[in-house]
């Protein structure tokens, strides 16, 4: 996602709130605004993701300042696919995308505690329920609630919008960012999260949609991806999955495609590491052959040490096999569907804020007392 400065847009702002000030005061119908507000108190994505996820896939991510070579040729094929498709810099680098979505929430708590208190912020959150997502039995019946408050709409690269929600209501957080592009030049994508307040367990959505660009139903395609990630317990899971597959040449596969957009589970401890799915969009013959394009090919399962991804056996990840009811199985077939496909069709929904409650601008200050 792009990032964007603040110091520019705060001036901005603060420019517009005297203007308004001023000229509410010759109208005589001035408010008196709060100086000040509290701290959100919004927990952080990032945290207890990195802190659960397997140490040897968590440092190759952008997060982390370097990777650490003693598991760089160990891990077995699929492990290493992962690794390179979602934990190191790239498209695909989540860990790295929620690093973003944390200082962008942190700027706007900077903006009410340090410029002006926001109304939002002690309004009563709303719900936004969403419906027909990916679960975990392998098809578009499940359900989120995410309970908002704000909303804060920045501009984009070539004329698009980047759309903040956020809110507060029992002790977690709930955070989501709408990248909608104009153009080719960012990514049109979302992410959907929620924390606890205390950061120590939270589930993230990152959902990418085909560019701009493209307008032929035929080809737009999803790549979806969950996160669990549970600091308190050390137990990560995560589960991806496209709609696109790699096409029957190297050089002509459809966007946006993961390299596991097949359909991959993965359930991590602060030792092991199973994973199950289809870990490559290709598959025999390179994998770029009929079969492997519509992802027939079978399902593979792998065991591996979370500290260095060196291979173990089956028997040893007996004990986290069983994934949690909050992760979903998404696989090709799930979100293809026919055209227009399954996925693009729910994601498209989502990124045009379809069901979502009015909320109050995060713009607009508190009254004063």
């Amino acid at each position: 996602m792009t990032c964007f400065a603040n110091s520019k847009r705060i001036a901005l702002f603060a420019c517009g709130a005297a203007s308004l000030s001023v000229f509410g005061a010759v109208a005589g119908c001035a408010k008196k605004k709060e100086s000040k507000g509290s701290p959100m108190g919004l927990g952080q994505l990032l945290i207890p993701v990195k802190a659960s996820a397997p140490a040897a896939l968590a440092a190759a991510s952008k997060t982390a300042s370097s990777l650490t070579e003693s598991f760089e040729f160990a891990a077995p094929t699929e492990l290493e696919t992962l690794k390179d498709r979602f934990f190191k810099e790239g498209p695909n680098d989540f860990m790295y995308r929620l690093k973003s979505v944390d200082g962008r929430l942190a700027e706007l708590d900077k903006r009410h505690t340090t410029e002006v208190a926001r109304k939002c912020v002690t309004e009563t959150p709303k719900e936004w329920s969403l419906s027909g997502l990916p679960d975990k039995s392998n098809t578009l019946t499940g359900t989120a609630s995410f309970w908002l408050s704000c909303k804060e709409v920045l501009p984009q690269t070539g004329g698009g919008t980047l759309t903040i929600l956020f809110g507060r209501k029992d002790g977690t957080s709930y955070l989501a960012e709408i990248q909608k592009a104009a153009d080719d030049t960012v990514p049109t994508m979302f992410v959907l999260g929620k924390v606890d307040d205390a950061s120590t367990k939270a589930e993230v959505w990152q959902v990418v949609l085909t560019k701009k660009s493209v307008t032929d139903a035929a080809k737009q395609h999803t790549s979806w991806l969950y996160i669990l990630g549970d600091k308190a317990n050390s137990n990560f899971e995560l589960a991806t999955g496209s709609s696109a597959a790699q096409s029957s040449t190297p050089t002509d596969s459809e966007d946006p495609t993961s390299g596991a957009g097949c359909g991959v589970r993965i359930k991590a401890s602060s030792t092991l590491v199973y994973g199950i799915g289809r870990f490559h969009d290709a598959g025999t013959a390179d994998g770029r052959d009929a079969t492997a394009a519509a992802c027939n090919d079978a399902e593979a399962t792998v065991c591996a040490s979370a500290t260095d991804l060196t291979s173990k056996t089956a028997a040893d990840c007996d004990a986290i096999k069983t994934f949690s009811d909050s992760v979903p199985k998404i696989t090709y077939s799930q979100l293809k569907g026919s055209s227009p496909y399954a996925g693009y069709t729910k994601a498209k929904a989502i990124l045009d804020l379809s069901g979502l409650p009015e909320l109050t601008s995060f713009t607009e200050e508190a009254e004063k007392k």
